[in-house]
Protein backbone atom coordinates (compact mmCIF):
# COMPACT_ATOMS: atom_id res chain seq x y z
CA UNK A 1 0.00 0.00 0.00
CA UNK A 2 1.59 3.27 -0.84
CA UNK A 3 1.81 6.17 2.02
CA UNK A 4 1.85 9.48 2.08
CA UNK A 5 2.34 12.10 4.53
CA UNK A 6 -0.88 14.38 4.55
CA UNK A 7 -4.21 13.61 3.58
CA UNK A 8 -4.19 16.36 1.03
CA UNK A 9 -0.99 17.63 -0.97
CA UNK A 10 0.06 20.16 1.40
CA UNK A 11 -0.74 24.27 -0.20
CA UNK A 12 2.39 26.65 -0.72
CA UNK A 13 3.71 28.14 2.45
CA UNK A 14 2.66 31.21 3.37
CA UNK A 15 5.88 33.39 3.58
CA UNK A 16 4.43 35.69 5.98
CA UNK A 17 4.24 32.80 8.63
CA UNK A 18 6.99 31.55 10.93
CA UNK A 19 8.40 28.26 9.74
CA UNK A 20 7.12 26.66 12.95
CA UNK A 21 3.08 28.09 12.24
CA UNK A 22 4.03 26.60 8.31
CA UNK A 23 4.64 23.17 9.87
CA UNK A 24 2.19 22.72 12.79
CA UNK A 25 -1.22 24.06 10.42
CA UNK A 26 -4.06 21.56 10.76
CA UNK A 27 -7.00 21.00 8.35
CA UNK A 28 -10.56 19.99 9.70
CA UNK A 29 -12.00 17.33 8.66
CA UNK A 30 -15.66 18.14 8.77
CA UNK A 31 -16.64 14.83 7.28
CA UNK A 32 -15.43 12.55 9.34
CA UNK A 33 -17.59 14.34 12.53
CA UNK A 34 -17.17 17.45 15.14
CA UNK A 35 -13.69 17.70 16.34
CA UNK A 36 -11.62 15.92 13.97
CA UNK A 37 -8.06 17.49 12.28
CA UNK A 38 -5.16 16.09 10.73
CA UNK A 39 -1.73 17.55 9.71
CA UNK A 40 -1.42 19.80 6.95
CA UNK A 41 2.23 19.34 6.17
CA UNK A 42 4.57 15.67 6.81
CA UNK A 43 5.76 16.24 10.50
CA UNK A 44 9.89 16.12 11.49
CA UNK A 45 11.55 12.74 12.35
CA UNK A 46 14.74 13.14 13.91
CA UNK A 47 17.91 11.90 12.31
CA UNK A 48 18.31 8.42 14.37
CA UNK A 49 14.65 8.83 15.97
CA UNK A 50 12.48 5.66 15.94
CA UNK A 51 9.55 8.02 14.61
CA UNK A 52 7.79 11.58 14.61
CA UNK A 53 9.31 14.47 17.15
CA UNK A 54 7.12 14.15 19.66
CA UNK A 55 7.21 18.25 19.99
CA UNK A 56 4.74 17.86 16.79
CA UNK A 57 2.49 15.72 17.97
CA UNK A 58 2.33 17.50 21.53
CA UNK A 59 1.52 20.98 19.78
CA UNK A 60 -0.86 19.79 17.72
CA UNK A 61 -3.34 18.15 19.79
CA UNK A 62 -2.85 21.36 21.78
CA UNK A 63 -3.48 23.69 18.37
CA UNK A 64 -6.49 20.78 18.41
CA UNK A 65 -7.76 20.94 21.17
CA UNK A 66 -7.98 25.31 20.93
CA UNK A 67 -9.93 25.28 17.86
CA UNK A 68 -12.96 24.32 20.03
CA UNK A 69 -12.86 26.66 23.02
CA UNK A 70 -13.14 30.30 22.73
CA UNK A 71 -10.15 32.67 22.54
CA UNK A 72 -10.55 33.43 26.17
CA UNK A 73 -9.82 30.35 27.47
CA UNK A 74 -6.24 29.08 27.50
CA UNK A 75 -4.18 26.07 28.74
CA UNK A 76 -2.88 25.97 32.21
CA UNK A 77 -2.28 22.04 31.96
CA UNK A 78 -2.10 18.97 29.69
CA UNK A 79 -0.96 15.21 30.47
CA UNK A 80 0.49 13.60 27.59
CA UNK A 81 1.22 9.74 27.14
CA UNK A 82 2.97 8.21 24.16
CA UNK A 83 1.99 5.07 23.05
CA UNK A 84 3.30 3.88 19.41
CA UNK A 85 6.44 5.73 17.54
CA UNK A 86 4.93 8.19 14.50
CA UNK A 87 5.11 7.25 11.39
CA UNK A 88 6.17 10.47 9.10
CA UNK A 89 4.80 8.45 6.02
CA UNK A 90 1.59 8.49 7.23
CA UNK A 91 -0.93 11.30 7.95
CA UNK A 92 -2.16 11.35 11.63
CA UNK A 93 -5.63 12.05 12.42
CA UNK A 94 -6.39 14.15 15.83
CA UNK A 95 -9.72 13.38 17.74
CA UNK A 96 -10.91 16.02 20.16
CA UNK A 97 -13.63 15.08 22.70
CA UNK A 98 -15.29 17.80 24.56
CA UNK A 99 -15.53 16.13 27.60
CA UNK A 100 -16.48 19.62 29.98
CA UNK A 101 -16.83 23.24 29.07
CA UNK A 102 -17.59 25.12 32.24
CA UNK A 103 -18.23 29.24 32.44
CA UNK A 104 -14.24 28.82 34.22
CA UNK A 105 -12.75 25.46 33.48
CA UNK A 106 -12.85 23.52 30.17
CA UNK A 107 -11.35 20.38 30.07
CA UNK A 108 -10.17 18.58 26.41
CA UNK A 109 -8.97 14.89 25.26
CA UNK A 110 -7.18 14.57 22.31
CA UNK A 111 -6.31 11.51 20.70
CA UNK A 112 -3.55 11.27 17.52
CA UNK A 113 -4.65 8.39 15.76
CA UNK A 114 -2.55 6.70 12.18
CA UNK A 115 -4.55 4.12 10.55
CA UNK A 116 -6.69 3.78 13.56
CA UNK A 117 -4.49 3.54 16.14
CA UNK A 118 -3.70 5.46 19.09
CA UNK A 119 -0.25 6.96 19.15
CA UNK A 120 -0.67 9.33 21.17
CA UNK A 121 -3.41 10.48 24.50
CA UNK A 122 -3.85 14.13 25.92
CA UNK A 123 -5.84 15.56 28.30
CA UNK A 124 -5.89 19.45 28.44
CA UNK A 125 -7.45 21.59 31.40
CA UNK A 126 -8.48 25.16 30.30
CA UNK A 127 -9.07 28.11 32.39
CA UNK A 128 -10.93 31.79 31.86
CA UNK A 129 -8.41 33.78 33.88
CA UNK A 130 -9.96 35.56 36.33
CA UNK A 131 -10.94 39.62 35.87
CA UNK A 132 -7.85 41.65 37.39
CA UNK A 133 -8.60 43.22 40.60
CA UNK A 134 -7.15 45.44 43.33
CA UNK A 135 -9.30 44.22 45.26
CA UNK A 136 -8.99 40.34 44.78
CA UNK A 137 -6.70 38.40 47.10
CA UNK A 138 -4.77 35.79 45.81
CA UNK A 139 -1.59 33.67 46.75
CA UNK A 140 1.51 34.56 44.58
CA UNK A 141 4.57 33.12 44.47
CA UNK A 142 7.01 31.76 41.82
CA UNK A 143 10.45 30.32 41.13
CA UNK A 144 12.84 33.04 40.37
CA UNK A 145 15.19 32.89 37.04
CA UNK A 146 18.55 31.73 37.86
CA UNK A 147 21.37 34.13 38.54
CA UNK A 148 24.34 34.76 36.45
CA UNK A 149 23.12 33.48 33.08
CA UNK A 150 24.61 34.68 29.83
CA UNK A 151 21.88 36.46 27.99
CA UNK A 152 21.39 34.88 24.81
CA UNK A 153 23.47 37.38 22.43
CA UNK A 154 26.63 36.61 24.10
CA UNK A 155 25.92 33.20 23.46
CA UNK A 156 27.75 31.15 21.29
CA UNK A 157 25.78 29.89 18.42
CA UNK A 158 25.02 25.96 17.02
CA UNK A 159 26.66 27.50 13.84
CA UNK A 160 29.53 28.78 15.29
CA UNK A 161 30.06 25.41 17.12
CA UNK A 162 30.15 23.52 14.38
CA UNK A 163 32.72 25.21 12.89
CA UNK A 164 34.72 25.33 16.07
CA UNK A 165 34.45 21.31 15.99
CA UNK A 166 34.92 21.38 12.29
CA UNK A 167 38.42 23.32 12.87
CA UNK A 168 39.41 20.94 16.00
CA UNK A 169 39.08 18.17 13.24
CA UNK A 170 35.78 16.66 15.25
CA UNK A 171 33.71 16.68 12.36
CA UNK A 172 35.08 16.09 8.54
CA UNK A 173 32.80 17.97 5.72
CA UNK A 174 30.27 15.83 5.19
CA UNK A 175 29.37 15.87 8.79
CA UNK A 176 29.20 19.41 9.12
CA UNK A 177 26.80 19.93 5.73
CA UNK A 178 24.73 17.52 7.20
CA UNK A 179 24.49 19.17 11.04
CA UNK A 180 23.91 22.76 8.85
CA UNK A 181 20.74 21.09 7.14
CA UNK A 182 19.55 19.75 10.19
CA UNK A 183 20.05 23.40 12.13
CA UNK A 184 18.40 24.92 8.34
CA UNK A 185 15.19 22.63 9.00
CA UNK A 186 14.65 23.32 12.50
CA UNK A 187 11.97 25.70 13.45
CA UNK A 188 13.66 26.54 16.59
CA UNK A 189 17.14 27.65 17.43
CA UNK A 190 19.28 27.73 20.53
CA UNK A 191 21.79 28.46 23.23
CA UNK A 192 22.51 25.74 24.84
CA UNK A 193 24.49 26.72 27.93
CA UNK A 194 25.63 23.51 28.89
CA UNK A 195 25.71 21.72 32.43
CA UNK A 196 25.88 23.92 35.39
CA UNK A 197 28.45 21.84 37.33
CA UNK A 198 30.29 18.69 35.18
CA UNK A 199 32.35 17.96 39.04
CA UNK A 200 32.10 14.58 39.44
CA UNK A 201 31.90 15.08 43.06
CA UNK A 202 28.12 16.81 42.68
CA UNK A 203 25.47 14.22 42.43
CA UNK A 204 23.36 14.08 39.07
CA UNK A 205 20.28 15.42 41.28
CA UNK A 206 22.13 18.75 41.87
CA UNK A 207 23.19 19.45 38.38
CA UNK A 208 21.26 21.76 35.79
CA UNK A 209 20.95 21.54 32.25
CA UNK A 210 20.43 25.21 30.86
CA UNK A 211 19.76 26.99 27.04
CA UNK A 212 17.98 29.55 25.66
CA UNK A 213 15.05 28.99 23.11
CA UNK A 214 13.24 30.52 20.90
CA UNK A 215 11.08 30.02 17.75
CA UNK A 216 12.38 31.29 14.48
CA UNK A 217 11.20 34.41 12.99
CA UNK A 218 7.50 35.90 14.30
CA UNK A 219 5.05 34.53 15.58
CA UNK A 220 1.16 36.05 13.47
CA UNK A 221 -0.82 34.10 14.87
CA UNK A 222 -1.28 34.41 18.87
CA UNK A 223 -2.71 31.24 19.20
CA UNK A 224 0.22 29.72 18.25
CA UNK A 225 2.48 30.70 21.11
CA UNK A 226 1.27 28.26 23.58
CA UNK A 227 1.28 25.28 20.96
CA UNK A 228 5.17 26.78 19.64
CA UNK A 229 6.10 26.82 23.37
CA UNK A 230 4.49 22.99 23.56
CA UNK A 231 6.94 22.09 20.62
CA UNK A 232 10.02 22.55 21.61
CA UNK A 233 9.25 21.69 25.55
CA UNK A 234 10.02 18.46 24.45
CA UNK A 235 13.32 18.85 22.74
CA UNK A 236 16.04 17.10 24.84
CA UNK A 237 14.48 16.33 27.39
CA UNK A 238 15.16 12.77 28.48
CA UNK A 239 19.05 13.68 27.14
CA UNK A 240 19.12 15.74 30.59
CA UNK A 241 19.30 12.46 32.70
CA UNK A 242 22.59 10.80 30.74
CA UNK A 243 24.33 13.93 30.40
CA UNK A 244 24.12 14.85 34.38
CA UNK A 245 25.40 11.66 35.21
CA UNK A 246 27.10 11.70 32.62
CA UNK A 247 26.75 9.08 29.81
CA UNK A 248 27.42 9.51 25.92
CA UNK A 249 26.04 8.27 23.35
CA UNK A 250 27.97 4.76 23.11
CA UNK A 251 26.86 4.13 26.71
CA UNK A 252 22.92 3.64 25.93
CA UNK A 253 21.23 2.00 23.90
CA UNK A 254 17.27 3.56 23.74
CA UNK A 255 16.00 6.56 24.99
CA UNK A 256 11.88 6.51 24.79
CA UNK A 257 9.73 9.14 26.17
CA UNK A 258 6.56 7.53 28.38
CA UNK A 259 4.69 10.44 28.93
CA UNK A 260 5.03 14.33 29.20
CA UNK A 261 3.30 16.91 31.61
CA UNK A 262 3.60 20.42 31.09
CA UNK A 263 1.56 23.30 33.40
CA UNK A 264 1.30 26.45 31.58
CA UNK A 265 1.86 29.69 34.00
CA UNK A 266 1.00 33.45 33.13
CA UNK A 267 -0.46 32.07 29.86
CA UNK A 268 -0.57 35.52 28.25
CA UNK A 269 2.68 36.53 28.76
CA UNK A 270 3.96 33.46 26.68
CA UNK A 271 5.40 35.00 23.78
CA UNK A 272 7.78 32.00 21.70
CA UNK A 273 9.00 33.82 19.50
CA UNK A 274 11.10 35.83 22.39
CA UNK A 275 13.81 34.24 24.17
CA UNK A 276 13.19 32.26 27.14
CA UNK A 277 15.54 30.01 29.27
CA UNK A 278 15.12 26.49 30.06
CA UNK A 279 16.37 24.55 33.34
CA UNK A 280 16.38 20.95 33.09
CA UNK A 281 17.44 18.78 36.12
CA UNK A 282 16.88 14.78 36.97
CA UNK A 283 15.44 14.07 40.42
CA UNK A 284 15.32 10.26 40.11
CA UNK A 285 16.45 7.31 37.78
CA UNK A 286 16.09 3.84 38.14
CA UNK A 287 14.20 0.62 36.88
CA UNK A 288 15.46 1.73 33.56
CA UNK A 289 13.33 5.18 33.86
CA UNK A 290 14.40 8.37 34.28
CA UNK A 291 12.13 11.22 35.50
CA UNK A 292 13.62 14.88 34.12
CA UNK A 293 11.62 18.28 35.27
CA UNK A 294 12.22 21.74 33.44
CA UNK A 295 11.63 24.85 34.05
CA UNK A 296 10.92 27.48 31.59
CA UNK A 297 11.33 31.45 32.25
CA UNK A 298 10.84 34.59 30.02
CA UNK A 299 14.09 37.21 30.25
CA UNK A 300 11.72 39.64 32.76
CA UNK A 301 12.19 36.44 34.99
CA UNK A 302 8.32 35.70 35.09
CA UNK A 303 8.35 31.51 35.56
CA UNK A 304 6.19 30.88 31.84
CA UNK A 305 6.01 26.78 32.37
CA UNK A 306 7.16 23.85 34.53
CA UNK A 307 7.50 20.62 32.73
CA UNK A 308 8.15 17.02 33.57
CA UNK A 309 8.56 14.20 31.16
CA UNK A 310 9.23 9.85 32.39
CA UNK A 311 10.78 7.49 30.00
CA UNK A 312 12.69 4.63 29.47
CA UNK A 313 16.73 5.03 29.27
CA UNK A 314 18.58 1.18 28.76
CA UNK A 315 22.17 1.02 28.57
CA UNK A 316 24.30 -1.37 26.48
CA UNK A 317 24.01 -4.91 27.79
CA UNK A 318 26.17 -6.17 29.80
CA UNK A 319 28.07 -3.15 31.56
CA UNK A 320 27.14 -0.57 34.40
CA UNK A 321 28.19 2.88 34.03
CA UNK A 322 28.78 5.04 37.36
CA UNK A 323 27.77 8.06 38.32
CA UNK A 324 31.71 9.16 37.34
CA UNK A 325 31.18 8.07 34.19
CA UNK A 326 33.46 4.97 34.81
CA UNK A 327 32.58 1.75 32.77
CA UNK A 328 32.96 -1.77 34.04
CA UNK A 329 31.84 -5.26 32.59
CA UNK A 330 29.36 -7.34 34.52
Amino acid sequence: MATRSTLIPPPQANPELSMLETCLELRVLEDLGDGVFTNVRPLYQPEGARGIYGGCVIAQCLAAAQKTLPEDMKIHSMHCYFILAGNPLIPVIYHVERVRSGRSFATRTVQARQRGKCIFTTTCSFVRPPAKSGSTATIEHSVPLPGNVPVPENCVTDEEQLLKWYEKGNLNTEDLARFRQVLERDPCEWRHLGITDKSPDTAPTDKRSRRWARVKGKIQNQDSHLPSLAYFSDSAFLVTAAKVNPLTQKDISMIVSLDHTIYFHNAADIKADEWVLVELDSSWAGEERALVTAKIWNRDGTLLASCYQEGLIRLRKNEVVAPTGETSKL
